[in-house]
């Protein structure tokens, strides 16, 4: 693949970042011309990490969009993400899917104590919430975070390093704004407000700090 902080790997984490494209907003984080940009987009959509997508107009000609291929997504962390959901798929025939939500859970107990851990240090909220997002980068996450006028913080993860296997088990997904909550105690409220398991271009999470 395209070596660092080429032009074919911000392409693909723009479109990671932002679902959908056009060839003149990804230009805006180059200093290429057109042409050469158009050439790099479209080796990505023949070597199938990307896809284009006709946009009609009402008015004036279509034009078009750029989005990432299951392949292109496949590129980014996934911590054996294929292995895992094989072996869940396995646990599912032999004991049936509540037993595999009870796995699922046991293992975000298990988590819970994890991030624990490493919050322990941390001398005041805003400290909590800047090592979990830490935390989450490491683990491939493609995190920002922004803090907003009324002073909570909103969490925006890119990656799902489980997607596979959120796809197919969606309480996962639930068990994230869980550990969330548990491990802030009752500092603050979390609220997931988007989820790319649904469709949106990143798993999006408010903290609000307790009065």
């Amino acid at each position: 693949m395209a070596g660092k902080n080429s032009v074919k790997d911000i392409v693909l984490l723009r479109l990671k970042k932002e679902k959908q494209m056009t060839i003149a907003q990804l230009g805006e984080y180059f200093n290429i011309s057109d042409i050469a940009l158009r050439r790099h987009i479209h080796t990505l959509e023949r070597e199938g990490f990307i896809k284009s997508i006709v946009e009609k107009q009402t008015l004036g000609r279509p034009y078009y969009l750029y989005a990432l291929t299951e392949k292109g997504h496949a590129i980014f962390p996934s911590h054996y993400q294929q292995f895992s959901e094989d072996l869940l798929l396995e646990i599912e025939d032999l004991k049936g899917k509540p037993f595999v939500y009870e796995l699922l859970a046991n293992r975000s107990d298990k988590e819970k104590l994890n991030y624990k851990s490493a919050l322990s240090n941390s001398r005041n909220f805003d400290e909590k919430i800047k090592k979990l997002v830490d935390i989450q980068e490491e683990k491939g996450y493609m995190t920002e975070l922004r803090e907003n006028e009324d002073g909570s913080f909103e969490l925006r993860q890119f990656n799902c390093p489980i997607l596979r296997i959120a796809y197919r088990y969606k309480e996962v997904c639930n068990q994230e704004v869980d550990l969330f909550s548990d491990i802030l105690d009752s500092e603050c409220k979390v609220s997931a407000t988007s989820c790319i398991v649904n469709g949106s271009n990143c798993c999006s999470f408010i903290f609000q700090k307790s009065d």
